[in-house]
């Protein structure tokens, strides 16, 4: 094979702690607390400790699923490249539409959702669309410096946000109001605003919210060719990630629903994390806290935008588009070393949604997708390992067992929400579908395998 030109290719300099650092990152626990943890409260009550619970073990088994195959497969393409090179090119590209219109509105609903924070932390009135796309625009700018540099600027931003969220669990833990009963026997909140015995459904229907919170592990793959070593250090990047989310974000929601001080209260309240803050914190503390939620969303916007630029500078390598949009999505700045014009296209776009994004942009039609994927990865870790001219360096341990959970989990989970959906996701969902036919036939079916870097014993 042709080596590749050395302008398309990048520097290779990351270890397992700088990937981990992007990724997690990339993840946002601290968001995901006082973002997505009050809507699973708020129809599920105590019972959304055991919806994140289980969302952990399932994402586990998917988690797994991510190692074996970006140790098998490295590419900055990520799922969807892994997904061309088992299944060829049109099952790629719908991959990776998938993926693009899950991901590229993020930004712009994470940092819309985080200017009222950022109000609260300094006492002023920032207007949420305008204030969203500077922060946006900035936080996508920074991705375009060197990877390393991202990597430790990412990390440290990490360090705070991991910081609030111990202190969060410290408050909880060490301010007890409820027993440990609420967690085993979930009550919340009935029609006449008393509290009752959480039934099943609810728990079941939170289990997808709780992978959304989580999701974000397996973004470690984008970052296969910035490491220094592929094969089983990507597998452990993933896993280790996985470990260090699910560890920030369960134990502080645990400690959240033990230290508050009225459950009945706390289901009432639009932002029932900042109600317990305050009530075993105080108004300051709050204050400190709401300015850390703004920082980890910036964090989470520039290990994000570092991240899909990646992924976008893949797919111009692939040839996926017209001739002139694949020679800029492959530029890599001469002293960055990072694909500069595929993260401005990812960037500016995602910014300008700040105009028309808001927290309820993020549909159900997200998390259809995000399992979609996460079913199509499943299926690529049962297909791969059969595949003997592709070297695996990592084998998960008791495969197939975890495809197989991961597999039935995301399939009864999607039959759960699309029961549910409305008639508008599944329209979306099929011009996506759509277009990526009309970009597969306009381009033509292309079997050839990716133009990357040969795994070491293929």
């Amino acid at each position: 094979m042709q080596e590749p030109e050395a302008e398309h290719t990048f520097k290779g300099n990351l270890s397992v702690l700088d990937v981990v650092m992007i990724t997690a990152s990339g993840v946002t626990p601290a968001s995901s607390i006082f973002v997505i943890a009050p809507l699973a409260i708020a129809s599920a009550g105590s019972g959304a400790f055991l919806s994140f619970l289980v969302a952990a073990l399932v994402a586990a088994a998917i988690a797994l699923c991510y190692a074996e195959l970006g140790a098998a497969h490295p590419s900055a393409g990520g799922e969807y490249s892994i997904i061309k090179r088992l299944f060829g090119t049109l099952c790629g590209l719908q991959t990776y539409l998938f993926i693009l219109s899950a991901s590229l509105f993020v930004p712009a609903v994470l940092a819309t959702g985080a200017v009222p924070y950022l109000n609260t932390a300094l006492g002023t009135h920032f207007d949420a669309s305008t204030a969203g796309m500077l922060t946006v625009l900035v936080g996508g700018a920074c991705a375009i410096f060197n990877i390393k540099a991202n990597a430790l600027l990412t990390g440290a931003f990490l360090v705070v946000e991991v910081a609030v969220l111990a202190l969060i669990a410290w408050l909880g833990f060490s301010n007890p109001h409820q027993s440990g009963e609420i967690l085993a026997a979930p009550v919340m909140l009935d029609l006449q605003g008393v509290l009752s015995p959480v039934s099943l459904p609810p728990i079941v229907a939170m289990v997808g919210v709780a992978l959304f919170s989580y999701n974000g592990y397996g973004a470690a793959v984008y970052m296969a060719e910035d490491m220094r070593e592929q094969g089983k250090p990507m597998a452990l990047a993933i896993m280790l990630t996985l470990f260090i989310v699910v560890l920030v974000e369960l134990v502080p929601f645990t400690a959240l629903l033990i230290g508050s001080p009225s459950l009945s209260e706390m289901a009432r309240q639009a932002d029932p994390v900042g109600y317990v803050v305050t009530q075993l914190g105080g108004a300051t503390l709050a204050r400190v806290v709401s300015g850390a939620i703004y920082l980890s969303v910036f964090n989470a916007i520039i290990a994000i935008v570092a991240q899909f630029s990646r992924m976008m500078f893949s797919s111009g390598r692939d040839g996926f588009w017209l001739p002139a949009v694949n020679r800029a999505l492959k530029i890599i700045h001469p002293r960055f070393g990072t694909p500069w014009v595929a993260t401005l296209l990812f960037g500016v776009p995602s910014a300008l949604l700040a105009f028309c994004s808001n927290l309820g942009d993020l549909t159900s039609f997200t998390v259809i997708l995000l399992l979609l994927v996460y079913i199509i990865m499943a299926i690529a870790a049962l297909i791969s390992r059969r595949r003997r001219r592709f070297h695996h360096p990592y084998l998960m341990p008791l495969w197939p067992l975890p495809v197989v959970i991961a597999l039935i989990a995301c399939l009864y989970v999607l039959w759960t929400i699309s029961i549910a959906s409305s008639l508008k996701d599944f329209i979306i969902i099929a011009g996506i579908v759509c277009f990526g036919l009309t970009l597969s036939y306009m381009r033509g079916r292309q079997p050839a395998p990716l133009a990357e870097p040969t795994p070491e014993g293929e």
